[in-house]
């Protein structure tokens, strides 16, 4: 990490959890800083289609009568652990009479049973709560970079970012750019993976992907010079009405011609 390099908070909103909070730097770097690590932490974050992101989740501010219910709730346990506590000292006296002893022991382990099936209780509706209150947050970094450190000069229409040397992983403020979504189809075309891809191709020969055979063209073009309508013989041999087309114009079986069907016929 650059020390001298400028840093930036995201802003999420109000009702966000300001214990928690996400810089970015000019250098595509992210940064967290939680209650529990108020130095700072580096995120490495995954990949989305190449695209580093960040993901984490945030929890909504419990409702007041939530959390009056579980705070009633774990009072209650706090009352139940404390009267288990009386009783054990009772236990420990010399001079408690055996059938108070006995009362004691008893009533002892009814709260232990009580106090287990609360705690489970309030545990569960707990955590039910925290998943109702659960927000999941995906940060795509160049996104965020550009929002904090590129002015946008058309925000009703360059909503998206492109990377100018087409690396998704540099994600530097300088190599950023917002743009219209024609803006990125086309440079889509551009790029070098599919500059590459287009070069390195292989060409298809159309008779190798054929389902006809010989034959089956044999008949077709004897069939098409009747003239028979190329959509019924592409329902019949179960192709493309183009690939009948293709056979009548010659641009695909170009090697079966007629004068050949006739002689072998």
């Amino acid at each position: 990490m650059n020390n001298s390099e400028e840093w930036k908070v995201y802003q999420f909103g109000e009702s966000f959890d300001e214990t928690y909070q996400l810089y970015f730097s000019k250098y595509g770097e992210v940064k967290s800083f939680t209650k529990n690590n108020p130095e700072g932490k580096i995120l490495k974050g995954s990949l989305r289609e190449g695209y580093p992101i960040i993901s984490f989740t945030q929890f909504k501010p419990i409702t007041e009568s939530v959390k009056a219910n579980f705070d009633e709730q774990a009072e209650h346990i706090s009352e139940l652990r404390a009267e288990a506590r009386e009783l054990k000292k009772i236990i420990r006296k010399k001079n408690t009479a055996g059938k108070d002893l006995q009362k004691a022991v008893a009533r002892i382990e009814e709260l232990a049973t009580e106090i287990k099936s609360c705690v489970s209780r309030l545990s569960r509706q707990r955590k039910k709560d925290l998943k109702s209150r659960a927000l999941y947050y995906h940060l795509l970094v160049h996104k965020a970079v550009a929002e904090l450190f590129i002015t946008n000069d058309d925000p009703e229409n360059k909503k998206f970012v492109i990377h100018k040397n087409f690396d998704k992983k540099d994600n530097r403020a300088e190599n950023l750019s917002w743009a219209t979504k024609d803006e990125v189809v086309k440079r889509s075309f551009e790029s070098p993976k599919f500059i590459s891809y287009k070069i390195s191709k292989p060409k298809k020969d159309p008779t190798s992907v054929s389902k006809l055979s010989y034959n089956e063209v044999v008949l077709i073009k004897r069939k098409l010079k009747k003239g028979e309508p190329a959509a019924r013989l592409a329902r019949r041999f179960g192709v493309s009405d183009m690939q009948i087309h293709r056979i009548k114009t010659g641009e695909n079986w170009s090697d079966v011609q007629l004068s050949l069907i006739n002689n072998k016929s």
